[in-house]
């Protein structure tokens, strides 16, 4: 079969992306073989191929996200339409989706909507587990007040979808359209109008904006909870200062998130769960027009960064 891999000359130096002949992979008895329809390249993938992830072995068949079908596995599955999602191994340190074909654990999948193409399924894998281990983490109640700084992103959005599921009222931030236009109020004090001056509960930073974290802090409510998916990259301080007695006094939680922390399973259970909101309507997915759909062949091209939103296509 064909791959993508991430290829090593030695070990001080970046990897390198061929597309390789390789064996189909043989699954055990726990294991589902996939034929791939369609694999997302989300950002984690770009930064994986530059080395970036200190836990990758190489040589590697990169590829976090997927939808396809089951050619091998338990009578349950084969045959079925599935996507899923990386976890703390899956396009590490055992191979991934951007092949052919890929092995995964049984229960690291879920049922493709039907409403949905291969490509839209693909792409969906990372940012909506993300969004909802976000959610988990912070603890989200029905009722809470949700403000999500990058909303209109692809994770952000996600969150904004799921809270409002969960009965939460919801607080976009973002530079245009948003309910707190962060350029213009750099301090989100809008966010308190929302509340009646008492904050949001939980706020997801999917920016890692250091000067809007702080904001986002400070206009926190009572019990808050501040959970993170990203920080500053390319040689920027990773170091957040927080104001110590106002945390406690507050009762502040801050809550890192890491899907890369998590196992193959756990990420297919949480999209397991939101597969009938999927099927419904209820959470949208984006649409194919918006998606870059290339072939194989341009994989490289578009690691590179040549296409946005990339989704490589399979037969």
């Amino acid at each position: 079969m064909k791959a993508l891999r991430a290829t090593k000359p030695n070990p001080t130096s970046p990897p390198t992306l061929t597309i390789t002949d390789v064996p189909i992979p043989t699954p055990s008895p726990s294991e589902l073989l996939i034929k791939i329809h369609a694999s997302a390249i989300q950002p984690a993938d770009i930064l994986n191929s530059k080395g970036s992830f200190p836990h990758t072995t190489f040589p590697r068949t990169l590829g976090k996200d997927f939808s396809g079908v089951v050619i091998e596995g338990p009578s349950s599955w084969k045959g079925k339409a599935v996507f899923g999602t990386s976890g703390d191994s899956f396009s590490f340190t055992v191979d991934g989706a951007n092949a052919d074909y890929a092995v995964v654990p049984v229960d690291a999948v879920a049922e493709k909507p039907e409403s949905l193409s291969f490509a839209q399924a693909a792409s969906l894998g990372t940012p909506l587990s993300t969004a909802a281990l976000t959610l988990q983490r912070a603890n989200v109640q029905e009722g809470d007040f949700v403000m999500v700084l990058g909303a209109t992103g692809s994770v952000g959005s996600f969150v904004m979808q799921i809270a409002k599921a969960k009965g939460c009222k919801t607080i976009s931030v973002g530079r245009h359209g948003t309910d707190v236009n962060s350029t213009t109020d750099p301090t989100l004090q809008r966010a308190k109008t929302f509340t009646n001056d008492k904050g949001p509960d939980v706020v997801v930073d999917t920016v890692g904006d250091f000067a809007l974290t702080k904001a986002a802090f400070d206009v926190l409510a009572f019990n808050g909870r501040m959970c993170f998916i990203t920080a500053p990259r390319g040689g920027a301080t990773t170091e957040l200062g927080v104001d110590i007695l106002s945390l406690y006094r507050r009762q502040v939680s801050l809550v890192g998130c890491n899907s890369a922390g998590l196992s193959q399973e756990a990420m297919g259970s949480l999209l397991r769960e939101l597969g009938p909101e999927l099927e419904s309507g209820a959470l949208k997915a984006p649409g194919e027009e918006t998606l870059g759909i290339v072939r194989l062949e341009r994989a490289v091209e578009a690691y590179e960064g040549k296409v946005k939103k990339a989704v490589i296509v399979f037969d």
